[in-house]
Parts: structure tokens; sequence; C-alpha cells
């Protein structure tokens, strides 16, 4: 089968490389066997290709194999193993999507078929390719401002306000009767993402002095916890902006910054920092699970217009496909198909 490999940490458009890789085997029992149609580019990939998941001084170099990025996926069911809850419905032909699968930018994964979720006939592939990062990130996100303490209608602020993940986010939040208020990066993309969410207001780092104009967006209120996937000035702006007691989430690293924050920040305004990975997720007992799938379906269908793609590309054009991923102002997610 064919493969996306690489065989040093660097620039993933530099690194990477399509290979022919021995068949996967057969399904073990309780295993799917899936040929992929499609899967997205997530930023948590590329950081991983750059070895940006690495503690800090740790220089350990990819193994002797290379290593294959990407962990979701869709596709259709090619073998099951024995022992698979009839209950799941997984047969051959069957559509479905996947998270966690390794090597996911291959031809084919072999997947527990705990992970893998039969595809509603309505889905769309587009939809189905991001039916559990994104959408399973923002369930994660929303459990996390509960878990704070904030209450219904405390403001909220989230930056990277135009991604999928916040935009999923703040439509949960805004169900569960809290006030999201959204940072981006271009006043431009602020009209589009009004129609979408509505009740949510939006304010742009373009803007001057942008922290000091988000009480007006607040009607003076404070905010109360701030999810962000940037790190960096912006994350250190909107913690200076929490209440007192209040909670930064981090769930990313898209700037390579570093946090500065006062250390009074803690001992004296009682702020916490807290972070969200959707790598924690299949840890979860199988009930949460299937909650959590059961929302990132119908959070498919509420918000069918945000499980868009920028752009396709095939697997052998995969230096392409990373380099739309990271370009400024991309609209909708850069799937591999």
């Amino acid at each position: 089968m064919r493969s996306v490999i690489y065989h040093q940490y660097g620039e993933p458009a530099e690194v990477l490389q399509l290979t022919e890789a021995p068949d996967l085997r057969q399904p073990d029992a309780g295993e799917v066997l899936i040929r992929v149609l499609s899967r997205p580019v997530h930023p948590g990939d590329l950081l991983g290709i750059r070895g940006r998941y690495r503690a800090p001084g740790n220089l350990t170099p990819v193994g002797p194999d290379g290593a294959r990025p990407g962990f979701e996926g869709m596709g259709v069911v090619e073998s099951i193993g024995a022992g698979v809850d009839p209950v799941r419905n997984l047969k051959r032909g069957t559509r479905v999507a996947f998270f966690p699968a390794r090597w996911a930018w291959s031809e084919h994964v072999l997947a527990q078929a705990q992970f893998v979720t039969p595809v509603p006939n309505d889905m769309p592939d587009v939809a189905a390719a991001q039916l559990h990062v994104s959408p399973l990130t923002a369930v994660l996100l929303a459990r996390a401002v509960q878990a704070s303490g904030a209450l219904p209608g405390d403001v909220i602020a989230l930056s990277a306000a135009g991604g999928l993940v916040a935009r999923l986010t703040a439509k949960l939040l805004l169900t569960q009767g809290y006030q999201p208020v959204g940072i981006v990066r271009s006043q431009q993309s602020i009209a589009a993402l009004s129609a979408q969410l509505p009740d949510m207001p939006f304010i742009s780092t373009e803007q001057a002095n942008w922290g000091k104009h988000l009480g007006a967006l607040t009607q003076g209120r404070p905010v109360r916890v701030a999810l962000d996937p940037v790190g960096g000035r912006i994350a250190g702006t909107l913690a200076g902006l929490l209440a007192d007691g209040g909670a930064l989430v981090s769930y990313g690293d898209l700037s390579g910054q570093p946090l500065s924050l006062p250390a009074l920040s803690f001992s004296a305004r009682g702020i916490s920092i807290h972070g969200v990975s959707v790598g924690r997720w299949a840890g979860l007992p199988p009930e949460a699970r299937a909650a959590d799938i059961a929302t990132a379906i119908e959070l498919t269908r509420t918000m069918r217009q945000a499980f868009h793609a920028a752009a396709e590309y095939p697997l052998e054009d995969v230096a392409s496909a990373v380099r739309h991923a990271e370009r400024a102002g991309k609209v909708g997610a850069v799937l591999l198909r």
C-alpha cells in the first residue's frame, strides 16, 4: 500500500514523502481494516512532524523505520476481526469514520472497533473525515469550561475563533447558556462568522489595542474563561483580561511562542492554566465516548456549513496539502484523498 512517511523532524513539506509500504495484516480480534478515502491535515499532525511534542531538550530523532502521520479519517470497512460487537454494525462495505488509528495518511489503517463510527447516510464524506478530532475537542473544551466553575451567562473568550474547533465550541457554549466572544485575526472574516453564529460577538486583532476594546463586546462583564490554541502573545493578552479566579484553557500552540504571564497572576489574582488534548479522549469510559460521538454527529447536522473543505489533494501531493493547511486566511479543512 502507499503511505506517507518521514525519517526526520522538520518542515512537513520538506520531510514528508509518499512511499510503498507492506500491506497491513488482517485484523485481529476487536480490530477493523479500513480502506481510507479521506483524511484531514490537522495542526497537531504538523506539530508532530516538526517534533514539537518532544519535551524541551529532548532531541531524540525519528526511529530508523521512520514515522507515519495521521490519526483521523474516513473510509470503507474491508474486513473485521473476531469478537467485534455486532451492535456496532460494522461489516464489509460499511462507510465509517475513525479516531484514533495510526498511519491515517496511508491507503489502509487498522483500528480498534471501539474507535470506529459508522457514518450516517446523510453525512457527506467531507464531514465524515472530520467527525472526530474537531467536534470531540469542542466537547472537551465545553466540559473544561464547566469544570472551571463558570456559570451560564459568564463570558468565555475564544481565540482563533474562525477555526472549526472554536466555532463548534461556541455552538455548544451558546446552547449551554454561556456568552462566547470570538477573537479572530482578520476583520474581513467577521461578517461570515457572524452569519454562522449571530449570537456571538467578534473582535479582530487587527484593531489596535484590541484587548482594551473587548469590554465593549461583553458590556463590561469580565472574561471568566479563555480558550486558546495559539499561545504566545495572544494567550498572554487573554490571560491578562481574565477576571480574578479565571482560567486559561490551552489546546494548541499555533504560534510556537511561549506564554508570558506575571507571576502575580497566579498568587494574587488566582488565575489558573489548564490543558485540553483530544489525544486523551480515548481513555474516557465507553459510555462517555458514546455520548460524545452522538454530540459530534449532531454538530455535523446543526453546523453543516462549517464542515467543508478548503481543498482536497491526492496523497502524492502531500507537500502542497501541508502548505495549504497553514495558509493565512484559509477557510475549511485541507483533506488528503
